[in-house]
């Protein structure tokens, strides 16, 4: 028993170098938060609450002073804010892919992917991010990621939400869905389904481009959830404040039958987001 003991703790240490007797660095840098203006505050994202949830208007700045560590040496952080409007991990609704129309003020998603090198084993940075003025309207996700010299990193840590806010219209728009009026449905495979009824808005819902109504649907056994093809109306600069709408869609025949949820959805110019319609739906064979 001694020997295999001590032969233990003869290998133990081998399995903390590499080639040429030098210890391998497995761990990740790390990040403090000094100061944060605005600070996050805890708010609902994709139906979830989080902790860490910055509201910022279009053209106000978002300042941090972080000081980043390694036990060895840092390499370098990584800034990355790209817009959540389809709640991507989150399960949200499936926004259609749509030619965006040309109208006057068209808004500016937000987008940063920055590389900056570091230096030493400790190193203090200030942060200013600041959205365009005419910004998009949504939540972007935010993630600070530090690695040091030997590919560490913790992919996970210091990962926010950003609700942008564009300065010239905060107000969502209301929704109404006219006909059907039951909030339990039933379809069969190959059947259309139509939607009819209107969006209204203290702004013209074509300013800003993003003007849209359009329905998804939820697979409740799966949780699964697509935008449901051709079935969504786009504000074009005709459009005012006010807009009727009818959409129409046909029940795919490839779909499984079962409980599913139907969902309609409006937003305005600037992608200010209505409280949707849904729909409890059997689909049949």
């Amino acid at each position: 028993m001694m020997k295999t003991y001590a032969l233990f703790l003869l290998v133990l240490p081998l399995l903390f170098v590499g080639c040429g007797g030098e210890e391998v660095d497995v761990t990740a840098p790390s990040m403090k938060i000094l100061s944060l203006t605005p600070e996050p505050t805890a708010s609902e994202v994709c139906g979830a609450v989080e902790d860490s949830v910055f509201f910022l208007t279009g053209g106000e700045t978002l300042q941090a002073e972080l000081l980043f560590s390694d036990n060895a040496a840092l390499s370098q952080y990584k800034i990355d804010i790209h817009n959540n409007f389809d709640c991507h991990g989150h399960g949200g609704a499936a926004v259609p892919s749509v030619p965006i129309p040309d109208v006057a003020s068209q808004t500016t998603d937000w987008s940063v992917l920055n590389l900056n090198d570091l230096s030493g084993n400790s190193e203090q940075v200030t942060l200013q991010l600041t959205p365009p003025a005419n910004v998009t309207a949504g939540t972007y996700h935010f993630q600070i990621q530090v690695v040091d010299e030997s590919g560490n990193d913790n992919p996970m840590a210091n990962f926010y939400t950003i609700k942008a806010i564009n300065p010239d219209d905060a107000e969502a728009p209301q929704l109404s869905v006219s006909s059907p009026s039951a909030g339990s449905l039933s379809y069969a495979r190959g059947e259309e389904a139509v939607f009819t009824g209107q969006v209204s808005d203290n702004y013209s819902l074509s300013e800003g481009g993003n003007g849209i109504v359009f329905l998804s649907y939820t697979d409740l056994s799966s949780g699964n959830t697509f935008a449901a093809r051709d079935a969504f109306v786009t504000f074009d600069a005709s459009t005012g404040k006010d807009a009727e709408f009818e959409i129409r869609f046909t029940v795919p025949n490839t779909i499984q039958p079962g409980d599913y949820r139907f969902r309609i959805d409006a937003h305005d110019g600037v992608r200010n987001v209505a409280e949707p319609v849904i729909f409890d739906v059997a689909i049949t064979n």
